[in-house]
Formats: C-alpha cells, structure tokens, sequence
C-alpha cells in the first residue's frame, strides 16, 4: 500500500504499522518503548486495574486529519498523509521525556567536560548517585534524549537514584536506572531461548521530582534471576535502553554498534547519526576553518577522526588519498581548539568502542601537514 511521510511517496506491506513505513521512509521517529520484532508494550494489571506500564508516547506523529496519535500502535492504512515532525510535536515529546528523565540520572548528558571524562571524580561535585552510569557515551537513552532535546530545552538537574546493582552469570542489574519501557519483560517472554524470568512490576516508592504514578520497573518474578529461571541468554541487555541491564565487559561495549548493523535499514533504533557523503560538492561546501573531520566507512563506522586546521583542505586530501577507498560519508564539527577537541572525540570513542578508530591505529600520515 501506497502513502505519504512528510511529503514523500512510500510503498510498505499491509499490517504496517505507521512507524514501520516511517523506518522504510527513512524518517527516524524516536522510540523507547519500541523494538524490532517485539509485541506492543501496553500491557493491564491483573483484576482489571490501572495498567502498570505502556507505551513511551515519544513515537507521537500527526495523521493527515490533524490528529495526533501513536506511530508504534497504529497501523498505516493506504492514502494516509503523515508528518513526523512540527513545533507541536516536539513540544509533546519533549514533555514526556521530561517524565522519565524526572526520575533517572542525567546531569552528564549535559555536562561540558563529558567528552573524556576520567568517570571518577565530578568536576562540578554532583553525587555518584546522580550521575550517568557505566554505560554513558553508549546507551540509547542518552542518544535519544540529544536527538529530542538537541536544543537543551529541558532543565538538566541532578536526579538521584539507587544505584545498588547485581550481576548474575553475564547479566548485571542495576533496576534504580530502570525507565520501565518494558522491553527486557517481553524479549524474556517472547525469545525461544529466553527462561520467562522477567516482570514489569510497580515501582516500591516515587522516585524524586518523579510523576504521581511512578513507571514501572523490571524484576525477576522470584528473587533472583536464577531461582525465576533465567537462562542467562543475554537478550535483555542489549535491549535495555538505559543502562538497567547490561553485559559487561568488552561485548557489552560493543553491543551498541551491532544493535545499530543489525537493525538498519528497516527498523532503525537508535537515532541517526548526521553524515555527508564524501564527494566534490559536498567537500566545497565545507569552509576552510579549523575543527574536526569524522571519516566513514559506506555502513556508516567511523574510520577516522582527525583535527586539523582547515577541514576543507584535509576532506580535499582524503578525498583524492588513499582514504577514498574505504570511506564514504564524512562528519565535521568546526572548532578552533580543535587538537583538544580531537582528543576529547577520540577519548569519547575509546570509551564507546574499546580502542580507537582504524585509520587513528596506524601510523600513515592521510592529511599530511594538516594534522595537528
């Protein structure tokens, strides 16, 4: 069936939900809640109560009538006309991650020494318990919540959290970082290979600055994960969005990457990444002041990160260089500061990656006297 995102014509098979045909579109609409190849979240509580956990709201889109409704939970239907984003729509998301960031550590999503920080000591005195956890630089909350919030309109404030965690066999557990978006309940229920241990459950007490009915946290269904009968397949960690459930270690830092491979192009889940591809028209448009160049490879993995004095002429060099080969798609962010800023970027990925770019592991000199 045939209908319109944003203006543009889109094919997608029938039983499409709206968020299907914006990811085949390739118009990202931020999620949480969702992910590929798992049910709805909404989910009653028994006896016919409030329900204890539900959809996310960030996938809100407008339909051709005006109305504003669900992209994850409404199916497209032939001649629908979409709009993925207005002032109005961004207002509202913007209000419902104000409702979960009210109760999970954040202040480092904002902090100006992030890029490279040591993780031990906080520059600006903020307590353990109201800083971002292990996973920071790597987890999907925070990249969501720079896609939404690129602006800063949302007060970053210091949110504490119990940061009491567990680690069995390979998954840890660490549930005051817990968003209650559900998603490792239902990998654990739907997953053949899953042991059926996980629950949504409500939260024992409001976190602080929290909404009135606080989100709901997962939970073993006995104690620990080993007595409710988990199988320790290691699927809830790569789906948690905010650090809850993790792998440690050197697979659990890579788990980001592979998410974002294994999920394009169809259902995307992280958001996108801006890039531009590495041609003639698109190097000139590039002025000729210092920062620094991010180089990628055709899916989109960084190749390269490199300060120099003038981006245009080192994106001119790599473009007629040995570099042209392998990359395709090129990043720049002007700085004049940009030997710190290099440093900071690759301290950044280091962190995400567990070593660094390719092409900065080698010795061969791509931008000749441009490099700092």
């Amino acid at each position: 069936m045939h209908l319109r995102i944003d203006g543009e014509a889109v094919a997608v098979p029938g039983g499409s939900s709206i968020l299907d045909a914006c990811d085949a579109a390739g118009r990202y609409v931020p999620r949480l809640c969702h992910y590929p190849g798992l049910s709805r979240p909404w989910a009653a509580a028994e006896g016919g109560g409030p329900a204890l956990w539900d959809e996310c709201g960030l996938c809100v889109i407008r339909s051709g009538d005006g109305s504003e409704v669900l992209a994850c939970a409404t199916a497209a239907a032939p001649g629908m006309e979409i709009v993925t984003d207005d002032p109005e729509l961004r207002a509202i998301r913007l209000g419902r991650l104000a409702s979960i960031l009210a109760g999970h550590p954040h202040i480092c999503l904002s902090c100006p020494d992030r890029d490279g920080c040591s993780r031990d000591v906080c520059t600006y005195g903020n307590a353990p318990e109201a800083r971002c956890c292990a996973e920071f630089g790597r987890c999907e909350l925070g990249a969501l919540v720079g896609f939404v919030d690129a602006a800063l309109a949302l007060p970053r404030r210091a949110v504490t959290a119990s940061r009491d965690a567990v680690t069995e066999g390979r998954i840890r557990r660490e549930m005051g970082l817990c968003i209650g978006c559900g998603r490792c309940a239902r990998i654990c229920d739907e997953a053949p290979e899953a042991g059926r241990a996980l629950e949504m459950g409500a939260a024992d007490a409001p976190a602080a600055g929290a909404q009135e009915r606080p989100r709901p946290v997962a939970r073993p269904k006995k104690g620990t994960l080993q007595a409710a009968g988990c199988t320790f397949c290691g699927r809830c960690g790569p789906a948690c969005p905010a650090g809850a459930l993790s792998t440690p270690g050197g697979a659990g830092a890579r788990r980001p990457g592979r998410r974002r491979a294994g999920s394009r192009p169809a259902t995307p889940v992280l958001p996108p990444v801006g890039r531009e591809p590495l041609t003639e028209q698109a190097v000139g448009a590039v002025p000729s002041k210092a920062g620094v160049l991010h180089l990628l490879d055709g899916a989109g993995r960084v190749l390269r990160i490199t300060g120099a004095a003038d981006v245009r002429r080192a994106l001119t060099e790599a473009l007629a260089g040995q570099a042209r080969g392998e990359a395709a798609y090129f990043r720049v962010e002007l700085d004049d500061l940009y030997t710190q800023r290099e440093s900071e970027l690759l301290a950044r990925y280091a962190q995400q990656n567990g070593h660094l770019p390719p092409g900065n592991e080698v010795d061969d000199d791509l931008f000749g006297d441009d490099l700092p």
